[in-house]
């Protein structure tokens, strides 16, 4: 038994080193497909808006992250069939398994690189890819779109509900300065049938955030305000001339600021907008599947790799690309079906826990299923 040993940590690195090789390998050509396709798609637009080199450059340095993420599932399927496969079609897994080395042990140093590969895609989904995703954003909006940067950092004919049965209207919202222009807040009664309160002025400028007093401090410049009694006449009304402040609710700017798109927020951001969305009773169902989709999403790269292995452990001379149309068909089915559910929880047809979790469930069925044929196929 203590001879084995060093044996078994042998294989290990051999079959670590092979998977890690494919895997860079496969993963650099990713990139250089994608990259030469968003390079292609754009080069209209930077051509007849005259885009700098510079800030092209910075633009695909920024975009291909987010996108190689994507592709991260393939990318690894495609790694454990170029690997495992090819030491199949050479026997070298046959006389593992009948010399007594379960397929359980051949794989552990395959499962091992895909927790690396988990692991290293939670921390750039969380730290890196939002960053960068609204970063080339804006640059594909200011420079290769050429827009003018007022209309990118500015959201126009905002509408939103608050709390308290209150909404805000202003015609437009700058999300750099954090400052509304002619804004207007009703206050509703509890049924809403009429306004309790309005208040108008020539702009706003937010000054503090205060969650712990549920509260955010604003100047207003010139507002105006009505208070009026159920049946909707004029109760009162007051006019200042200046600043003036006034409080509102907390997390006012972060629910004014609706740009950011999910992939562009990492978990806390997508959480604590949720919970501003749900604390004002408005639909958050895309925003939760995202959430949800950001842990489960990794996930499945671990069971798309011990799918394909147990697939790529069966190859043999004449079914290699049989094996390999196994492998891909089951990458292709679990974006298809990932997506799909995703789609489908974006507009609240389903639970967003259904859309996360269900293609997770299946396709740990199907791993199952592949690991109890691994023990039989060579006996």
């Amino acid at each position: 038994m203590i001879r084995s040993c060093p044996r078994i940590l042998i294989i290990d690195r051999y079959l670590f080193t092979e998977f890690a090789i494919s895997f860079f390998a496969v993963i650099a050509f990713c990139a250089l497909l994608l990259l030469v396709a968003t390079i292609f798609d754009k080069f209209q637009s930077m051509a007849a808006n005259s885009t700098p080199v510079g800030m092209a450059a910075l633009y695909f340095t920024c975009d291909l992250p987010g996108k190689l993420i994507q592709v991260v599932p393939m990318a690894s399927m495609l790694a454990v069939l170029f690997s495992v496969g090819t030491l199949a079609r050479n026997n070298e897994t046959l006389a593992m398994m009948t010399s007594g080395v379960p397929s359980v042990r051949i794989a552990a140093p395959i499962v091992f690189g895909g927790l690396i590969i988990f692991a290293a895609t939670l921390i750039l989904n969380e730290y890196c890819i939002p960053q960068l995703d609204e970063r080339a954003r804006f640059l594909e909006k200011r420079y290769i779109d050429a827009k003018a940067e007022m209309k990118i950092t500015t959201e126009s004919d905002v509408f939103q509900r608050g709390r308290q049965n209150r909404f805000y209207v202003m015609r437009l919202y700058s999300l750099r300065d954090k400052k509304m222009y002619r804004p207007q807040i009703y206050q509703m009664n509890d049924d809403f049938t009429s306004v309790k309160r309005r208040m108008e002025a020539e702009s706003a400028e937010f000054v503090s955030n205060d969650p712990a007093n549920r509260k955010s401090e604003w100047v207003f410049r010139n507002p105006r305000i009505w208070d009026l009694d159920e049946q909707g006449r004029l109760v009162s009304f007051m006019k200042y001339e200046g600043d003036q402040t006034v409080n509102l609710e907390e997390d006012l700017p972060d629910l004014l600021a609706q740009k950011k798109n999910p992939e562009e927020m990492n978990f806390s951001e997508l959480r604590r907008h949720i919970r501003i969305l749900t604390e004002r009773r408005q639909p958050a169902y895309a925003f939760m599947t995202d959430l949800i989709l950001k842990i489960t999403f990794p996930m499945g790269i671990l069971i798309i790799m011990v799918i394909g292995f147990f697939c790529a452990v069966r190859t043999r001379q004449g079914t290699v690309m049989t094996i390999f149309g196994y492998g891909i068909s089951w990458a292709f089915a679990y974006y298809g079906l990932a997506a799909f559910l995703r789609a489908m929880g974006h507009t609240g047809s389903i639970s967003p826990y259904t859309a996360g979790l269900v293609p997770a469930a299946v396709f740990i069925v199907v791993a199952v299923y592949y690991y109890r044929h691994s023990y039989r196929w060579y006996s």
